[in-house]
């Protein structure tokens, strides 16, 4: 039995995942002959390797940085990129992949709006697409797609009402995450509760000094999070004359920002993050002993 099969609340036993899968999975081989159930000795099993799956079966070719991301196998993955490093779509590369491996999942993709999440669920259907895998719409008023394979993906609703519906999540993303409001990100975690080796993303170019993408970056006590730094210097879709121009145009902050990938102060915050954290002494003794300044 391949070794992508697992078992979930929405399959029963690996047999039924493995009727299911062909009863309904649809492929095609590089030489052209469709495979169906007819034919179940021909099933094309996605690779383990992300990065590989997307150069055989999509003819995409990611440059060293996205590839070294692609493969992650952690649990917790943030990457803090540069603007044009390729977030979205290897956003949808991740939850294309994901969901044809994990039969009977169920996957969740986050941005600062609904029509941004709407538009990477697309993506990830036309990556499937590609690899001549069907999908259909998921009922019941979100915005989704069912795989033959039973596992679904989801865009995130942008309302707190609806956004609780969701549960038994396997891979949460959030694709510009320094823009979501801390509100569904901490609502959107608790869907992975019971799910055993589940999966949560955050991409995002920074956004200030707060917000729970800069906390989650920031706090490096929160030794459970694989990290990447993507600043535009590690892309080469991006040139240096182009760069040049930009500083001019944005400024020295704002560039910081987009292109090097670094949290600087908005414009809101009087005094910077790095400027009050230095003027705090840790060992320093409080004057009163560090009682309470009156009595309760």
């Amino acid at each position: 039995m391949p070794s992508w099969i697992h078992l979930t609340q929405n399959v029963e036993t690996a047999g039924q995942a493995r009727d299911a899968v062909l009863r309904r999975f649809h492929t095609r081989p590089k030489h052209g002959r469709s495979v169906s159930a007819a034919n179940p000795g021909s099933l094309i099993v996605p690779p383990a390797s992300l990065t590989q799956w997307a150069t055989e079966s999509l003819g995409f070719q990611p440059f060293p940085a996205q590839a070294e991301i692609l493969d992650c196998r952690d649990s917790h993955v943030m990457l803090c990129c540069s603007r044009q490093f390729g977030k979205t779509t290897l956003t949808a590369l991740k939850v294309a992949h994901h969901a044809l491996t994990t039969p009977g999942t169920s996957v969740v993709i986050g941005s600062p709006s609904e029509r941004q999440s709407v538009l990477l669920v697309r993506k990830a259907v036309n990556f499937l697409k590609t690899a001549q895998v069907a999908t259909r719409s998921v009922g019941g008023g979100t915005y989704g797609v069912r795989l033959p394979n039973g596992s679904c993906i989801f865009a995130l609703p942008m309302k707190e009402v609806t956004t609780r519906g969701f549960d038994a999540v396997s891979l949460l993303i959030f694709e510009e995450a320094a823009y979501v409001p801390d509100v569904f990100y901490h609502m959107a975690t608790a869907f992975q509760a019971i799910v055993p080796n589940r999966i949560l993303w955050l991409l995002s170019t920074p956004a200030g000094q707060s917000g729970f993408f800069y906390e989650e970056w920031a706090d490096q006590a929160r030794t459970h999070w694989r990290r990447f730094l993507a600043p535009a210097s590690q892309s080469p879709l991006i040139d240096a004359e182009f760069l040049a121009r930009e500083r001019v145009r944005k400024g020295d902050a704002v560039f910081r920002r987009e292109y090097e990938c670094e949290f600087v102060a908005d414009r809101l915050q009087i005094i910077g993050r790095e400027l009050w954290d230095s003027a705090l002494d840790p060992d320093d003794t409080p004057f009163n002993g560090g009682r309470p300044l009156w009595p309760d």
